[in-house]
């Protein structure tokens, strides 16, 4: 048992370092063997491309040079050889938890005569994982007796992976044996994480053995980001052994950043032990952000070991953020084990959005479970925005494993929103996988089932994939009506790689709204590759919707990337709709910006309505950022007497 805690440590060790809020689970590791333990721990988080440099004078050693006496060698030959030969065979082995315990094993019998010749055979291996798990757990055990002979060795070895770990392995054995310089390399370390690693890795070495005395050392540190994150890994370990001290010392920290990490990893820790207590404590904590996420953690923890408790504590609490975030968590852990159990309590709560948000969570956690039955009750579930939530989810876990399954349940759930949802589900994953069959039940769709959304969808997700055979297939369609509703999809698409295509396929479709929408789109697109070419290919449209819609999507894109140029293009076009549809927007692009500019612009568009309309808005946003030149400005400007009037009293 005790080889295998030098592995599990690293793994608790690792999410410390990552300060990720998730709860460390109990390690309880020998002296001696911290420092092996912390060997393959978080160091993962360190860059491997950044090396850690040694600021205090350590005698270089390189790697695998042996400089012993003749005698030394005889002597440590049979051990070495012995432990050289075991660890091969390990290695022949699959890797498992007897493997690593066998060679944390291994590690007691390395000393100071031995530890050479054995890191001279785990330099020559060739599998870079196996050869840093090792190196880090031969430093480690090195550090024990030469702490400093063992930092020199790793920072020795090329910059990487290995490198990093042995490192934070002999910065581990280093804390063991003296704190006091350990943390004085620490400190002297450029600032960044390969200092904060080192910090975090004698914080857990001291907290290993008194957690009191580690919170003691880490308050006579600076303050500032690395001394709050030492907080966490700190009472983590101290709530494994003694939650209750640890929860009365937490609750003495001055209130802020430091005491709320401190009661949350509490709460996290001590949920896993003993939840009733861990949260009579949480509960009777000051009101707060510490409180609330230690009470949400507990709950969620809880509610994996008994959720049928938990969600009669969460009807007794009262109203509040705890309750409402904790509704989904405890119903998605319950529906895991018991679905119907947890819809039954999600439906009996309060109507409202943490009600809604139980009933899609446990429905959710049931479908990944039993899609089936899931998708038999939520065909019983009354038309709502729970229904249509919830049967989006039922339709993306059904497709995902069984196409033909999931389309014949959607069929047979009753018209309305809930089921065009789920054939938009559906449809998406099966353009993916079979593009041609879901184009051919998109096309027999009713327009009940949201037949024009299906052929859309199925459109654009086949013209991603093969924009050739989508058109082949659009132009395939019997139906003018039918093409110009899946041309537009398959014409954006195409615009983002090939515009000049695009523009093509364009003069394929019939004159109307979905021509429109299609010449927006090649606009938009073109505009960002070269607004010049997309300009020249806009005005050889003639006036009308298409001109219009080009060039407002034209001068959106042109204006944002390069106002000046927009503008001197805009100064050589003729009066007509389409100059003023370009003008608006414009104005409307670069209002926030230059509002003056925006205002000169708006009062040369010919269209009455759209001109009074463009100067109303840009007198209100200039109004809020510039009072005085916006008031002048609307006082001299062509708005009418009643808008100005409104505009301007509230100004005096």
């Amino acid at each position: 048992m005790n080889e295998m805690k030098r592995f599990l440590l690293p793994i608790c060790l690792t999410v410390v370092a990552l300060f990720t809020g998730i709860a460390i689970g109990r390690q309880t590791v020998l002296k001696g063997q911290t420092s092996r333990a912390l060997s393959l721990s978080a160091t993962a988080a360190l860059p491997s491309s950044t090396p850690i440099v040694v600021h205090t004078p350590i005698p270089k050693q390189t790697p695998g040079a042996i400089v012993q006496t003749e005698t030394a060698e005889t002597q440590t030959s049979d051990n070495s050889g012995d432990i050289i030969s075991r660890m091969k065979a390990e290695l022949g082995r699959p890797t498992g938890r007897k493997t690593y315990a066998t060679f944390s094993k291994l590690a007691d019998a390395i000393d100071q005569k031995n530890v050479r010749e054995v890191l001279g055979f785990v330099e020559t291996l060739q599998k870079p994982q196996e050869k840093s798990m090792l190196l880090s757990l031969v430093v480690g055990r090195w550090s024990e007796f030469d702490p400093q002979g063992a930092i020199a060795y790793a920072q020795a070895l090329p910059v990487g992976q290995s490198r990093n770990w042995a490192t934070t392995s002999a910065v581990a054995g280093w804390a063991e044996r003296d704190t006091g310089a350990a943390t004085a390399w620490a400190q002297q370390l450029p600032l960044g994480p390969q200092r904060d690693q080192a910090m975090q890795t004698i914080v857990s070495a001291l907290a290993d053995k008194d957690p009191q005395a580690a919170l003691n050392f880490l308050q006579t540190l600076p303050a500032g980001r690395q001394r709050q994150s030492l907080y966490w890994p700190i009472f983590s370990k101290w709530t494994a052994s003694d939650p209750v001290t640890a929860a009365e010392r937490a609750t003495q920290l001055p209130p802020g950043s430091n005491r709320d990490a401190a009661i949350q990893v509490i709460g996290s820790n001590w949920a896993s032990q003993d939840p009733e207590a861990a949260f009579a404590w949480a509960n009777n904590l000051p009101a707060g952000q510490g409180r609330n996420n230690a009470l949400q953690n507990i709950l969620t923890s809880w509610a994996n070991k008994d959720a049928p408790r938990v969600a009669t504590i969460i009807n007794e609490l009262p109203q509040g953020s705890v309750r409402d975030q904790s509704v989904g968590n405890i119903a998605r852990q319950w529906a895991l084990t018991d679905p119907r159990a947890a819809l039954n309590w999600a439906q009996q709560l309060p109507e409202g959005d943490g009600q809604r948000n139980a009933v899609r969570f446990a429905l959710t956690s049931w479908v990944q479970s039993e899609p089936a039955a899931a998708a038999e009750y939520v065909a019983t579930l009354p038309p709502g925005k729970i229904q249509e939530d919830v049967t989006s989810a039922v339709a993306v876990q059904l497709a995902s494993s069984d196409i033909q399954s999931a389309v014949t349940w959607a069929q047979k759930l009753p018209s309305g929103q809930a089921r065009q949802n789920a054939f938009n589900n559906i449809i998406s994953q099966w353009s993916d996988a079979d593009p041609q069959a879901a184009a051919d039940f998109a096309a027999r769709a009713s327009e009940a089932d949201g037949r024009k959304t299906l052929l859309e969808n199925v459109s654009r997700q086949w013209a991603r994939n093969d924009p050739q055979a989508a058109l082949r297939w659009a132009n395939s369609l019997s139906e003018k009506s039918g093409r110009d509703v899946v041309l537009p999809g398959i014409v954006a698409v195409v615009a983002e790689s090939d515009p000049r295509e695009a523009a093509r396929i364009i003069t394929q479709m019939s004159p109307g709204e979905s021509q429109s929408s299609a010449a927006a789109a090649i606009a938009w697109q073109w505009a960002g590759e070269d607004p010049k070419a997309a300009s020249a290919w806009a005005s050889n449209f003639s006036e009308g919707k298409n001109r219009e819609r080009a060039f407002d999507s034209l001068i959106n894109r042109w204006s944002q990337n390069d106002p000046y140029a927009a503008g001197a293009w805009l100064g050589t076009l003729p009066a007509g709709a389409s100059r003023d549809a370009a003008v608006a927007a414009y104005t409307r692009r670069v209002v926030t910006t230059d509002p003056q500019t925006a205002a000169q612009w708006a009062e040369t568009i010919a269209n009455e309505g759209t001109r009074n309309s463009q100067m109303e808005s840009i007198a209100s946003a200039w109004l809020k950022t510039d009072a005085n030149r916006a008031s002048a400005w609307i006082a001299n400007s062509s708005l009418s007497d009643d808008v100005k009037a409104r505009l301007l009293p509230q100004r005096r």
